[in-house]
């Protein structure tokens, strides 16, 4: 590398020090005061509570629909040998 070639990159490197883009973003969350954080905190286990308790919730759906389509299945098949065993459909 050359006296010239040293020269111009230590003049990008002073051109990018002053210029705001080339500067590293900044994380938002260290910026913020310890309260700040606490209430961020604060949010997020109370939304974290709300979001168990509406899976537990559709858990629930979910095991009663299961059980209704078992009972459905159950009579539609009782119904189906029924009509075979009258005649009325053939096997």
């Amino acid at each position: 590398m050359s006296h010239r070639d040293a020269e111009e990159l230590a003049a990008e490197i002073a051109y990018m020090q002053d210029d705001p883009s080339f500067r590293p973003k900044k994380d938002p969350l260290n910026e913020k005061e310890p309260k700040d954080l606490l209430s961020i905190i604060e949010r997020l286990e109370w939304r974290n509570e709300k979001l168990h308790k509406y899976i537990i919730r559709l858990e629930g759906d979910l095991i009663k629909e299961r059980e209704d389509h078992i009972k459905l299945k159950q009579k539609i098949d009782d119904l189906v040998n029924e009509y075979r065993n009258k005649g009325k459909i053939w096997k």
